[in-house]
């Protein structure tokens, strides 16, 4: 996973303004091509894997920590955008 530095702006940024300790990557679903990924500021869950990264705490629920695993959260026309994340089959 990488967070680039102008996400990490905005994400740090949000995490101020919500108190809110890091960022969680969770299972929204199961849809034709697998699991769901959302994306929210929230606490890490009991049997989440945490990381920190680019000085971001990061909770992935283990359901997705493969898929999340490969995920680029960068900043894009002004939005918080997750780059390499399947979108359709």
């Amino acid at each position: 996973m990488i967070i680039t530095d102008t996400a990490k702006e905005m994400l740090t940024n949000a995490m101020t303004e919500k108190n809110a300790q890091g960022i969680r990557f969770h299972f929204v679903g199961q849809g034709c091509c697998g699991p769901q990924l959302g994306l929210s500021l929230d606490e890490p869950q009991e049997k989440d894997v945490i990381k920190e990264v680019n000085g971001v705490q990061v909770a992935i629920d283990q359901r997705v920590l493969n898929m999340a695993e490969e995920v680029t959260i960068d900043m894009q026309n002004g939005s918080l955008t997750l780059v390499g994340v399947p979108e359709n089959c």
